[in-house]
């Protein structure tokens, strides 16, 4: 079964839901317009701390790239002490990277985009020193020197594009231009390094050599072209000063020389070398003049981001905060009218419905249903709850009419019952007075043990009589006036049995019961003997005994039968401490349903019991109210057995 959840739960989840989907969406909607201006902060935090380094180390690489090929060009002592100088200089640049990235957590604002950049770029940093050993080995020559060194620089530029891209629109693609003229000055490293190595053997290219030579002049160019294209006036004006340079003519038309096939004698390394070096300082002017003025416009930029951000974010604040409020007042209020209802019915259900059948139960009269089960009044305005306070009123109306037509019919019922069963009594009564005076005339052995027998029959006959009297809710009438002993009475109790002949009454103490009470203590006693013998073998004994204790007198009736489970005991206990109501689609042990209403008539209390020999103990408790002293009546009355003399002792 389902874990059952109140009204108010509900109905806050029911609330909850769309506020949840509506907090969402703010959430949704904030980060998108507060996002662009993050992405330009951490942008710059990411450039600041790692991105810097990075390009500080591989200027550094490229220019250790450069006295190598100068090394191994020449294998002069000067160029190798000017390799082992860079190779220290970018050993401590390689260390400030790595050292900065320990010490800071930059590392998690980096874009997803630009993680697998970076790595790679840590990554070539690593293998740098497995690069220097194999070219001291001697196993790189000129071309794959550049294969070996140009993965860091490659590394840093990928690093630096997809980082641009992570701005917001406009600065985006203004920033992506500056790192696309960025790639052409790390490209033309690639090409000073390569020509170097051939001038200075003063020998030509080998095709392998002006293959990779022309790769680099053409992606030089195409990259300065592509980001001067895309860049605003503004910003391509100090990049237009290195394009309109002497150096950088003179760069381009020694590029078409030395792809035209002129080498050394024709191009001189000094020359070479002087070009290069003034293009690259131009590049690097032009690149941070530009860098400046795209960094000087990205301010005014983020804050008009987080301008535009901040009053979506507490326009939309607002937005939540009022639905949150309409919704939380009109949930309480719904709520606050179905517990309303809830009490209403729980209090007309287990209050008022009950209060009334039992004073139904009791019979007492009700005249005005209305004054009885007033109408529910609902609190609120919502029209389902009240049209279901209406139906519950109808229901309870309905029910009311219910239970006072069955009080009706069960005291019909149990008038004509009562009204049977008198007749009957009164005719056994005749019958019994008619057997006495024949068993009065009569000498014949024979015919008086019939009559005995038939006396006995009529007894029993009186019993039912009467107990059916008293499952109709009346009492059977005959009293006595005087107190009778518990032997005695125990005696007509076996009477009214019809095996009364397994019935054994042991001695027990002196004392007396009132007469009012005795006719319904022995039609009690009688209903439990005659159970006891039912439901025990017929071969058995019926024990009766009795003694006196501190709150009256016990007597005991036991049986030498099955027994009945732990849970049939607890049942029937039950129904004898509370007499329940006659119903007559229910007719198994009628009799236990007798000995409760003549127990609780009468003030006395009966309990079953196991049995030691394995069957059952009725243990029957007179109270004090019911007993008298030995010598408190003047005479005694005979109790009429209807049973051969001498039976059940």
């Amino acid at each position: 079964m389902a874990a059952s959840r109140s009204i108010g739960i509900k109905i806050t989840l029911l609330l909850v839901i769309p506020l949840v989907s509506l907090v969402a969406l703010w959430i949704f909607s904030a980060s998108l317009t507060v996002g662009d201006a993050f992405r330009m902060l951490n942008s710059k935090t990411v450039y600041d701390s790692l991105g810097e380094p990075s390009h500080a180390l591989a200027t550094e690489i490229e220019r250790e790239w450069l006295v190598s090929a100068q090394y191994l060009a020449t294998r002069s002592e000067s160029d190798r002490a000017d390799l082992i100088a860079q190779r220290a200089v970018v050993d401590r640049a390689r260390d400030r990277m790595r050292e900065l990235d320990a010490e800071n957590e930059t590392a998690t604002l980096i874009a997803d985009a630009a993680r697998k950049p970076y790595q790679d770029l840590k990554a070539a940093a690593d293998r740098l020193d497995t690069v220097r050993m194999e070219f001291d080995a001697g196993q790189l020559d000129l071309v794959n020197l550049g294969e070996n060194y140009q993965p860091f620089p490659d590394a840093v530029q990928r690093f630096s594009v997809i980082a641009a891209m992570s701005t917001v629109e406009g600065s985006g693609q203004q920033a992506r231009s500056l790192t696309s003229i960025s790639g052409a000055q790390h490209v033309l490293a690639k090409e000073r390094a390569l020509v170097a190595g051939v001038l200075g053997r003063s020998r030509k290219f080998t095709d392998a050599e002006k293959l990779r030579f022309a790769e680099y002049v053409t992606t030089r160019r195409v990259l300065f072209t592509q980001g001067m294209n895309e860049l605003d006036d503004e910003l391509r004006a100090p990049m237009d000063v290195l394009a309109k340079s002497e150096a950088y003519r003179q760069l381009t038309n020694l590029e078409d020389r030395i792809l035209q096939g002129e080498v050394a004698g024709e191009v001189s390394p000094v020359l070479w070398r002087s070009v290069v070096d003034r293009v690259d300082n131009a590049y690097t002017n032009s690149l941070s003049k530009a860098g400046a003025v795209h960094n000087a416009r990205n301010e005014p930029a983020a804050i008009g981001v987080f301008v535009r951000a901040g009053a979506a974010g507490l326009l939309g604040l607002g937005a939540v905060v009022a639905s949150l409020i309409i919704s939380l007042r009109m949930g309480r209020g719904l709520t606050r009218e179905l517990v309303a209802l809830k009490e209403a019915a729980t209090e007309l259900s287990e209050v008022r419905l009950p209060r009334l059948v039992r004073r139904l139960r009791r019979g007492e009269k009700v005249g005005d249903v209305e004054a009885e089960a007033p109408p529910l009044e609902p609190t609120g305005s919502t029209a389902e709850v009240r049209e279901v306070a209406a139906a519950f009123s109808a229901v309870q109306h309905t029910a009311v009419d219910a239970a006072v037509d069955q009080a009706r019919t069960r005291e019909s019922v149990g008038q004509a019952l009562r009204n049977l069963a008198r007749r009957s009594q009164g005719l056994l009564q005749r019958q019994l007075r008619l057997l006495d005076a024949m068993q009065a005339t009569t000498t014949d052995a024979t015919t008086m043990e019939d009559l005995f027998r038939l006396d006995h029959l009529t007894t029993r006959m009186r019993r039912q009589a009467e107990g059916l009297i008293v499952l109709a809710g009346g009492t059977p009438g005959r009293t006595r006036r005087t107190a009778v002993p518990v032997a005695d009475m125990l005696q007509g109790a076996v009477a009214e049995v019809e095996d009364y002949t397994r019935v054994r009454i042991y001695p027990m103490p002196e004392a007396r019961v009132s007469g009012g009470a005795v006719a319904d203590i022995i039609h009690l006693f009688a209903e439990l003997i005659e159970n006891a013998a039912a439901y025990s073998p017929p071969h058995t004994e019926v024990s009766l005994r009795g003694e006196s204790v501190a709150r009256g007198y016990v007597v005991e009736v036991e049986d030498r039968g099955l027994g009945l489970s732990t849970e049939e005991i607890e049942t029937i206990n039950h129904r004898l401490a509370s007499p329940p109501e006659l119903d007559l689609a229910d007719t198994d042990r009628l009799g236990l349903v007798v000995v409760a209403r003549l127990a609780s008539r009468h003030g006395v209390r009966v309990e079953l019991r196991p049995s030691p020999f394995g069957g059952t103990t009725a243990i029957v408790l007179l109270p004090l109210t019911l007993l008298t002293a030995a010598g408190d009546d003047a005479g005694r009355e005979p109790v009429r057995l209807g049973i051969p003399e001498g039976a059940g002792t």
